[in-house]
């Protein structure tokens, strides 16, 4: 965890992306729980009404690369 706590948030977000990469190979992974699709589909419905908004990992990864 202390090697973790040392990266930056682009270096973290890179990370995620390659276990989420090595994750999704292999296709025998469990179907996520019930309570995950409903929590997506909250979610979902507070970006259609405009009561939030989130940011891409494009965006983020644009930010970080400017500053």
């Amino acid at each position: 965890m202390q090697n973790i706590d040392r990266m930056t948030d682009l270096e973290k977000v890179h990370a995620m992306e390659q276990l989420w990469e090595s994750l999704t190979r292999d296709e025998s992974l469990p179907e996520p729980p019930e309570w995950h699709r409903g929590e997506l589909q909250r979610r979902t419905a507070k970006i259609q009404e405009g009561k939030v908004n989130y940011t891409s990992l494009d965006e983020l990864k644009e930010r970080s690369a400017q500053g």
